[in-house]
């Protein structure tokens, strides 16, 4: 990997943290920001990640596939939000997805700080929540900085349930 992409990816998950106020660990920091430079210079598909990861778990997929996919839904909940919303799905459902995926290989730090690399990462980039129904949506997905932000203006995002009657 180039090092100047790594270097600005550095740069911008420091300014992610400082305007967030999430302290990440240096392993995800770091890890936080060599994922941002991989897809400053790949090509990142979001289409049909859903059925991929299911794909790759019913496969019992590599760690190194199971790792990609989870770092591709880390950054399409991170900065293509909106994308995989018009594809019909929550961040909610989409973060859970990574985290899995990070969970099945074994990559637990990952998995458990999905939502305040997400955080970090949508700060970095200029794509932090906007509008309540995102706050909502994101607090959901376990973001602690949309909970706080929520709270602030006295709305706590209960998770969404549907009931049958």
């Amino acid at each position: 990997m180039q090092d100047h992409l790594v270097a600005a990816a550095d740069d911008l998950v420091g300014d992610g943290i400082r305007d967030t106020g999430i302290p990440l660990t240096d392993n995800l920091r770091h890890y936080a920001a060599i994922t941002l430079a991989r897809y400053m210079r790949e090509h990142l598909s979001v289409d049909r990640l859903t059925i991929r990861i299911v794909d790759a778990m019913d496969r019992r997929a590599d760690q190194g596939e199971l790792r990609g996919l989870a770092d591709a839904c880390l950054i399409a909940c991170s900065i293509f939000e909106a994308r995989l919303r018009h594809a019909g799905g929550s961040l909610r459902h989409y973060a859970g997805l990574g985290q899995t995926a990070y969970d099945a290989a074994y990559m637990t730090e990952q998995a458990y700080s999905f939502p305040h690399m997400r955080d970090v990462l949508a700060a970095a980039t200029g794509h932090a929540p906007d509008g309540l129904k995102s706050l909502i949506d994101t607090a959901r997905s376990g973001s602690t900085k949309a909970a706080q932000t929520l709270a602030e203006d006295g709305i706590i995002a209960f998770p969404a349930q549907r009931f049958i009657h």
